[in-house]
């Protein structure tokens, strides 16, 4: 079953580095589609990743709710709010901003996750994939940021003189 959720997992992070790729290898109209793309999947994976904290709470028994770390409310609420803030992030009209916040928004949820991931009866397996899909998706939406910047950047080589 892990090697199951660790190739899906890898999958799921195809279209991060496919739409950072191409924001990076077209043209700047073509580019601006490929980063409004990777903002609303980007999106829909904080959604999943808020998901998580609904899928725990709604598991568990009362019981074995006592034993997480946080109280059940607080997992429902931080798992609505990433969804909302995601959202929110993938619908500004700057693909740059969007990103931007998207990239934070991923970070802040692993960390918070950290903390709450070790109560959680899934052990070491979840939290080292996490670990790298956060790490692998996140270098995703640096490299697409970056290539918000590829107008400003000074041409080299034979086109572009120098």
């Amino acid at each position: 079953m892990r090697t199951t959720a660790y190739l899906l997992a890898f999958g799921l992070l195809i279209p991060f580095w496919a739409l950072a790729a191409l924001a990076w290898m077209t043209t700047p109209a073509w580019s601006a589609h490929a980063l409004d793309a990777l903002s609303a999947y980007a999106a829909v994976m904080l959604g999943f990743l808020g998901a998580i904290h609904w899928g725990v709470v709604l598991a568990t028994t009362p019981a074995e709710r006592a034993l997480l770390v946080g109280d059940a409310r607080h997992r429902l609420a931080w798992g609505a709010l990433l969804v909302l803030a995601a959202w929110v992030a993938a619908m500004l009209p700057w693909a740059v901003l969007s990103l931007s916040l998207l990239f934070l928004l991923l970070v802040v949820s692993w960390q918070i996750d950290r903390h709450w991931l070790d109560s959680l009866p899934v052990g070491w397996s979840y939290q080292r994939l996490r670990q790298w899909f956060t790490l692998l998706a996140a270098l995703a939406l640096l490299a697409a940021i970056a290539s918000w910047m590829r107008p400003l950047l000074p041409m080299t080589g034979a086109a572009g003189g120098a």
